[in-house]
């Protein structure tokens, strides 16, 4: 009884130790984020944005900027995070049940503070709790929640 316990915990103890786990180092940039702000550029106008509902979740190499009031569709963006900069790319509308589909239009983006289907932002700022962007026309602020 004894030997077979010690098989099996053997056997146990190998395939665990073979599993490898996925894992990306977008550290700080994980997690969801609150729009607060959005600052137009070109005017040095200021939106704030504290009282919408727009987040943007960040996991893997998926980043998903939601309208929780549901005013506006979903989208699910592929992302890079390198050298200071994001850039989203590659837009989706988010419907699992339906299916993603992709976007072909700017204009389904603007809502979130995204001005091209394939945009690169410059991080000013990403820490624990705050995380600026900026990219040509605007300078978004978000808060960690």
């Amino acid at each position: 009884m004894k030997r077979i316990v010690f098989v099996l915990f053997t056997a146990l103890v190998f395939v665990a130790s073979s599993c490898e786990l996925e894992t990306v180092g977008n550290g700080k940039l994980d997690g969801m984020w609150h729009l607060v702000s959005v600052d137009t550029l070109l005017t040095d106008g200021r939106t704030d944005m504290s009282g919408e509902r727009i987040y943007w979740s960040v996991q893997q190499r998926l980043l998903l900027a939601e309208d929780k009031s549901g005013q506006y569709a979903n989208v699910l963006f592929r992302f890079e995070h390198s050298d200071g900069k994001l850039r989203l790319f590659d837009p989706y509308f988010y419907d699992r049940e339906n299916g993603d589909k992709p976007i072909t239009d700017v204009f389904m983006l603007t809502f979130f503070g995204i001005n091209s289907l394939d945009e690169t932002f410059t991080i000013e700022s990403l820490d624990g709790s705050r995380m600026v962007l900026c990219s040509p026309e605007l300078r978004l602020s978000f808060r960690k929640m």
